[in-house]
C-alpha cells in the first residue's frame, strides 16, 4: 500500500475490541514516534505508554472520550529542550503533533486503529502518573484493534475542493 492509500484508510477509531496489542506492534509504534522529525531534531518528546487495565482506567478518567482502548500513549514534551521560535514559542506542540501522526499511521499499517485525543485534563494525568514537572502533557493516543462496530465518522471522506484548499503563492 502506498502512503496516500494508508493515509486515506486511517480514520479516528472510537470503538476498540478487547484484544490486547502485541508487544512487537507496540515497539514498532514507538519506533515510528522516535524517528519522527522535530524542530532542529531536539527531540524534546517523551512518550509514555500503558496496556495495564488499572492504568488505562486512570487515563480514561482524564478525558470524556472512552472507547475501550487496550493501548494508550501519553505524548509529552520538555519545554526546556524545545527549540524556540523567534517569537519565543516552544516547538513542543508541533513536535508532539508530528510524532503522534507518525505513530497513528504506523498503527494503521500494523492493522490497528487509533484516535488522537486533545480533550483531556492534563492536570489529572500529571496527578495520577509519575511524569516530571517540566514535561507538558500534550496528547493522548488511544490505540488497539478495531471492534466489529468501528466505522469512520460520516465526515471522514468529506473534503473541501482543491480550489478551496490549494493556491499557488503569488507575489504582491
Amino acid at each position: 500500500m502506498d502512503f496516500l492509500e494508508l493515509a486515506k484508510k486511517r480514520y479516528s477509531v472510537r470503538d476498540f475490541s478487547s484484544k490486547k496489542v502485541e508487544k512487537e506492534k507496540i515497539l514498532k509504534i514507538l519506533e515510528a514516534g522516535k524517528i519522527a522529525p522535530t524542530a532542529k531534531n531536539n527531540q524534546p518528546i517523551k512518550i509514555y505508554y500503558c496496556t495495564d487495565d488499572e492504568k488505562l482506567k486512570l487515563l480514561n478518567e482524564s478525558s470524556p472520550c472512552e472507547y475501550n482502548s487496550q493501548l494508550m500513549f501519553v505524548i509529552t514534551y520538555n519545554s526546556d529542550e524545545c527549540w524556540k521560535y523567534e517569537d519565543g514559542i516552544p516547538s513542543g506542540v508541533v513536535d508532539s503533533a508530528i510524532v503522534a501522526t507518525h505513530m497513528v499511521l504506523e498503527a494503521e499499517d500494523l492493522g490497528l486503529g487509533s484516535v488522537i485525543i486533545k480533550a483531556f485534563k492534563s492536570e489529572i494525568v500529571k496527578e495520577k502518573f509519575d511524569i516530571p514537572e517540566q514535561n507538558k502533557v500534550e496528547l493522548l493516543l488511544f490505540m488497539g484493534y478495531k471492534s466489529d462496530n468501528a466505522m469512520p465518522s460520516p465526515m471522514h471522506e468529506t473534503y473541501k475542493s482543491d480550489e478551496e484548499l490549494f493556491e499557488e503563492l503569488k507575489i504582491r
